[in-house]
């Protein structure tokens, strides 16, 4: 499993232990916590790690997105880098005269 993130071992590994398909498990730990402690565990580490595995997958998706518009690709911006970025209407002060 080099590919397999750590959610896809971990459901594999409890699977494993257990015997059942993850599904089943969700129910069971949810349904009699106090029957499996070391089950009801498990599937909260592993529900942290479908929430962490989403997070990953959304910021991949945003830096892909950013990557493709070329906002982080080097390229040099085409405002001079000593011109200021003032809102509309505000002008800056001229200190030279």
């Amino acid at each position: 499993m080099p590919d397999a993130t750590a959610l896809d071992q971990a459901t594999t590994m409890i699977e494993k232990a257990w015997g059942r398909p993850i599904e089943a498990l969700e129910s069971l730990a949810v349904r009699r916590p106090s029957d499996e402690p070391l089950l009801r565990s498990a599937m909260r580490i592993r529900s942290s790690l479908v929430v962490t595995d989403n997070a990953v997958a959304v910021h991949q998706d945003r830096l892909h997105a950013l990557t493709q518009d070329h906002r982080l690709s080097g390229r040099p911006s085409r405002r001079s880098s000593r011109e200021p970025d003032f809102p509309s209407g505000h002008q800056s002060r001229d200190r030279s005269t």
